[in-house]
C-alpha cells in the first residue's frame, strides 16, 4: 500500500475531528436536532470546509457508524485471538464489547435517541459496509458457539440463538448503563454478565 502524502494525513485526520465533533452533537442533540453548523462550530472548522469532505449529515452520521462499527469488531477479534478456549472467548467477546461501549457512550447515545421519524434514516446511515460487518461480527461469534457445541462445553442449540441471547443481553445492560448516566454501574459489568450468561439465573 502506497505511503500517504501529507495533504491525504491532514485530510485524514481533519475528517476523524469532524466525525468526533459529530459523535458529541448527535448524542447531545439527536440526530434529527443536530446541524451541520453545530458539527462545524464543534471541530473548528468553516461550514463550507465540512462541506468538501463530506456531501451532508446523513454522509457524516453513516461514516461515524462505519468507523466506530470497525473499531468495534476490532477490538472484539483482537481478544478473541488471545484465547484457545471457546468460553474464554465468549468471556473476551462480552468484556471487548461492554467495555467498548464505555469508552464511547456517546456513540450508543446517538442510537438510543433516535425518533420514530429519524429511523427512516437508518438505510442511509447503515452503509453495506457496515452492514457487512455486523453479519461477519455475527458470523465469528457464531462459530465460536459452533465450536464450544462441537466440543460438548455448550449446549446443543442453534448458535446463532446462543449468538443472540448474549447480544441482547449486553444490549440491553449496556442501554440501561448509558440511561442512567453511569450511576448503575453494575448493570454492565462484565463479570457479572459473563456469570449469569454461563450460569443463568438458578441459585
Amino acid at each position: 500500500m502506497a505511503e500517504l502524502t501529507r495533504k491525504e494525513r491532514q485530510r485524514a485526520d481533519h475528517r476523524r475531528i469532524i466525525l468526533e465533533a459529530a459523535e458529541a452533537v448527535f448524542a447531545q442533540k439527536g440526530f434529527h436536532e443536530a446541524t451541520v453548523q453545530e458539527i462545524a462550530e464543534r471541530a473548528e472548522f468553516s461550514v463550507g470546509y465540512l462541506y468538501n469532505l463530506f456531501r451532508n449529515k446523513t454522509d457524516i452520521c453513516a461514516e461515524l457508524v462505519d468507523m466506530r462499527a470497525a473499531e468495534l469488531v476490532a477490538d472484539v477479534e483482537e481478544r478473541l485471538q488471545h484465547h484457545a478456549d471457546c468460553t474464554g472467548k465468549v468471556r473476551a467477546a462480552i468484556a471487548g464489547k461492554v467495555d467498548f461501549f464505555r469508552r464511547n457512550q456517546r456513540f450508543f447515545l446517538i442510537f438510543a435517541r433516535l425518533r420514530p421519524e429519524d429511523r427512516a434514516e437508518a438505510p442511509s446511515i447503515l452503509t453495506d459496509v457496515c452492514r457487512r460487518r455486523y453479519r461477519e461480527y455475527i458470523a465469528r461469534l457464531r462459530e465460536v458457539f459452533a465450536e464450544g457445541i462441537r466440543s460438548g462445553v455448550f449446549i446443543d442449540a442453534d448458535p446463532l440463538v446462543l449468538v443472540l441471547c448474549m447480544e441482547g443481553m449486553t444490549n440491553a445492560a449496556i442501554a440501561h448503563w448509558v440511561a442512567s448516566e453511569g450511576a448503575e454501574d453494575g448493570v454492565a459489568e462484565p463479570e457479572v454478565l459473563q456469570k449469569v450468561f454461563f450460569r443463568g439465573i438458578l441459585a
